[in-house]
């Protein structure tokens, strides 16, 4: 029995000295990288890295777990943004923070794992070539205390495999956006705009009140049209010059399209020059368009466009004549500003 117990006790020893030895080899973090090629300019792929909102899109660890609980700050986009994240025991609790960031070129996250000490760090890069992007994903664990660190050689292969499949995620959204060009639900269409002119109304207006503007001011230019002899294309529009959500007001006329420019006595009027626009086309109550709005919004985040005012919302339906909302058709039409 005593030769037995010998033979165990060596053996165990020869596994703790075994173990120790592994640990002593094994490095003292946990550091891996995965790379990919999309077929997407970094603008757009960096925006959905940059809005932590958007990672429930594409992130692998966002499958594991359908239930988990995720607790965003306010901002959620670019440096500071950060949220924290409580799920099973394959997606554990943590805290995620944007620490840089650098537009469609690099974005650093802090991560927080709790019952675990120290701060990791994780680096994606952005870079231009042929017209396509590559992107590179990078982890840097914190230094792992001594008798664990042969587990940063057991998990490194399964978590290189979770960040592959983050990328080949990210990959195909990115890639379907950018050619179907649908946001929000919505075909985003570019296009040269004529030349259009317009009679109008304008003032500043509580954002609650703007139908309200609407409905007064829309059968007094129609109206003044038809005294006036002017031909219009009996298509009534909102056009906004400026938005401003902080104070709840928008600088904005509503207005008549018409053939040629003209002055009406009482009304102003303007000329939009020709130039690029993008356009799309919204069915339903025009005061509930935000989400098709946003959509533009976050096309031209995606592609460096910034707008020249003013937006335009043409009513393409007479809603006297059709009577269900979901079939009135609002045209939104956002003017690029050219570099």
């Amino acid at each position: 029995m005593n030769k037995f117990l010998k033979i165990f006790i060596f053996i165990l020893l020869a596994l703790a000295a075994l173990y120790v030895v592994a640990c002593f080899l094994a490095p003292k973090k946990l550091q891996l990288e995965v790379e990919e090629t999309i077929d997407a300019q970094p603008n757009l792929i960096y925006n959905l890295v940059n809005d932590l909102k958007k990672w429930e899109e594409w992130s692998p660890w966002a499958k594991l777990d359908s239930n988990a609980l995720y607790t965003y700050t306010k901002r959620t986009e670019g440096v500071g943004a950060s949220f924290t994240w409580k799920g099973n025991s394959e997606v554990g609790e943590g805290t995620q923070t944007i620490k840089e960031s650098v537009l469609a070129e690099k974005i650093k996250l802090a991560l927080e794992f709790n019952g675990v000490d120290g701060i990791s760090n994780s680096t994606w890069k952005f870079k231009e070539e042929n017209g396509k992007t590559k992107v590179s994903w990078d982890y840097d664990g914190s230094d792992t205390a001594f008798p664990f660190r042969i587990f940063n050689l057991l998990m490194k292969s399964g978590l290189k495999k979770s960040y592959q499949k983050g990328l080949t995620g990210l990959k195909s959204i990115s890639e379907k956006r950018a050619k179907e060009k649908i946001y929000n639900g919505y075909e985003i269409k570019e296009m040269i705009m004529p030349e259009k002119h317009f009679i109008f109304n304008r003032q500043e207006v509580k954002m609650e009140n703007i139908q309200q503007f609407y409905n007064r001011n829309v059968g007094v230019l129609f109206a003044k049209a038809a005294a006036a002899n002017i031909e219009t294309d009996g298509i009534s529009s909102n056009l906004f010059f400026k938005w401003d959500e902080e104070n709840g007001v928008t600088d904005m006329a509503t207005g008549l399209s018409v053939r040629e420019p003209i002055d009406i006595k009482d009304m102003s009027s303007l000329t939009v020059s020709e130039g690029r626009a993008l356009q799309v086309d919204y069915y339903g109550d025009s005061s509930k368009s935000s989400e098709a709005h946003y959509a533009i919004d976050e096309y031209m985040k995606d592609y460096g466009l910034l707008n020249d005012p003013p937006i335009i919302e043409e009513n393409v339906t007479d809603v006297t004549q059709e009577k269900d909302p979901n079939k009135w058709l609002t045209r939104i039409t956002y003017y690029i500003a050219s570099n």
